[in-house]
This record gives structure tokens, C-alpha cells and sequence, in this order.
């Protein structure tokens, strides 16, 4: 029993840094280290507009911005840059840094639109790329995502990797490691994954699932000039031909992850919960 990692520890890893570990590139399956870059493949659904206005003249954020929307369909909004310290916002430790909407954004930029996504970053140029979360996109009923330190994060990528209907796109940044799933079309789905984590929640491990109608959260994406300290890089990018995976199947593999990142912790709570 591992009795040298306990509480404190993995409180510690949630707060703000530099991508803590190098992704294996068995993780992803494809063969390489995912970037910055949006995917290149298009659904073949239909679900994103094309974009009729000029390319290639915004710059790289913008046309991320727009690669997103139109390879993804995924609703946008611009956030505030990070510094890998400072959130734009100016608040010494703000509770949204890395996913910081900016101000006003939310009522015109939440869209999927090509051509409005790159009006809105003409307006916003060089704000980093945030999803919107909790809202039908293709391939989901509802876009959630489930955000767990990055340690613990890593576990399950391994697990996930072995269960290609559960693998799908994951972002890591910032002491973190955040999987893009489905949360359904109702709430009951994500109130059983909310309670699932509930045991490690109240241990001070910082595991939850983002999107539910609690809460308006966004994930950011990887961002062109936003990278290291100051972003977030896709662990596994994402395929636009494949559904995103359903939040249950994503995290019943916490429990193993918890288990072979922190064994004691992992112990001490299961001897508890009997």
C-alpha cells in the first residue's frame, strides 16, 4: 500500500501549470503528438454551415476558430488569454482561468456558424477558442465533458485507449485533462455521473463533470499561440466522423484510474463507502 500520497497531494495537482506529462502517442492510436491544429475532416451530416466569407486573412486564432466550427459544429465563444499564471480577466486566482468567457460573448459568439465565428474573432482577435458546454452538437445529444487532475487523467487515457466505443477527444492543459463526452439528452445521466464522483469529490480530489444545467461551463480548446503554460493541447484529438462517447462509459473507468494513481487514497475511501 502506497501510503505516501495522500490528500494534500492531489489537492495540489489541480492548480494551474504546464502540461504535467507527455502524452504517449499509444494514447491517441494515431501514431502522434495532437497540437494546436482543428481537425480536418468534415461531418458528412451537414451539421456545419459552410463559411462563405474570405479565408486565410484573420490570422491562425481566428481560423482555428473557424476550423472548429466547421469540422466540429461544436457552439464557440471567445475567453480571456492566460499567461500560465494570470487569467486577462486581472483576478489573482480566478475560479475560470483557462475557460474565462470574456464579457458579452456568450449572448453573440455561442454559435457553431462558421461565418458569424469568424465576425466574432475579427471582433475578438486573438482570444483563445472556448466550447460551449451543454448544448446538442453533432455526434451528441448534449456536449459535456468530464475534468479530472492531470495525473489521474493520464490513468484513464490508458484505460480508455483499450475501449475504442468509450475513447473520444480529450484536452490537456493547465493541470488538467478534460474528456469531451455526451451527456445525454436528459439530466438523469449526468446526476449518476455526478454522483459517482461524489465519494472522491468530498476526499478533495478535484473530479467533476461540466455541461449539466447547473452550471454554464466551457472547455477550452487548443488555440494557436496558446500552448504549454499558457494552454491546452488535445491529448486525443478529435475524429468529426465519430460520435462523441456517452459520459457513463467515460467514467466508470475513474474508479481504476483512482485506483492505480492513488492506492491509499483509493483504500481509505472504498473502506468508508462499505
Amino acid at each position: 500500500m502506497d501510503s505516501g500520497r495522500g490528500q494534500a497531494s492531489v489537492t495540489t495537482e489541480t492548480q494551474r501549470g504546464a502540461n504535467g506529462r507527455a502524452v504517449l502517442t499509444t494514447t491517441t492510436g494515431r501514431g502522434e503528438r495532437a497540437g494546436t491544429s482543428p481537425p480536418r475532416t468534415n461531418r458528412g451530416d451537414g451539421a456545419a454551415a459552410a463559411d462563405p466569407g474570405p479565408g486565410g486573412d484573420d490570422g491562425p486564432v481566428a481560423e482555428a476558430a473557424v476550423g472548429y466550427a466547421r469540422s466540429l459544429g461544436w457552439p464557440l465563444t471567445p475567453g480571456y488569454p492566460v499567461d500560465g499564471e494570470l487569467c486577462g480577466c486581472g483576478l489573482e486566482q480566478c475560479p475560470d482561468y483557462g475557460a474565462h468567457p470574456v464579457p458579452g460573448a456568450w449572448k453573440v459568439a455561442a454559435c457553431a456558424t462558421p461565418s458569424l465565428v469568424r465576425v466574432i474573432w475579427r471582433m475578438s482577435a486573438g482570444a483563445p477558442v472556448l466550447a460551449v458546454l451543454g448544448r446538442p452538437v453533432p455526434g451528441a445529444a448534449r456536449l459535456g465533458a468530464v475534468r479530472v487532475p492531470a495525473l489521474i487523467g493520464v490513468a484513464a487515457l490508458e484505460l480508455l485507449a483499450k475501449r475504442t466505443a468509450a475513447e473520444g477527444p480529450a484536452v490537456d492543459g493547465h493541470g488538467r485533462i478534460s474528456f469531451l463526452v455526451d451527456l445525454g439528452p436528459g439530466t438523469e445521466t449526468a446526476e449518476r455521473a455526478m454522483a459517482e464522483f461524489e465519494c472522491w469529490r468530498r476526499a478533495g480530489v478535484d473530479l467533476a463533470v461540466l455541461g449539466t444545467e447547473m452550471e454554464r461551463t466551457y472547455v477550452p480548446l487548443p488555440t494557436p499561440g496558446f500552448s504549454g503554460r499558457s494552454g491546452v493541447v488535445w491529448a486525443v484529438p478529435p475524429d468529426a466522423d465519430r460520435n462523441l462517447p456517452p459520459v457513463a462509459a467515460v467514467v466508470e473507468v475513474f474508479d481504476r484510474a483512482m485506483r492505480s494513481t492513488y492506492p491509499s487514497l483509493w483504500s481509505t475511501v472504498r473502506s468508508k463507502s462499505k
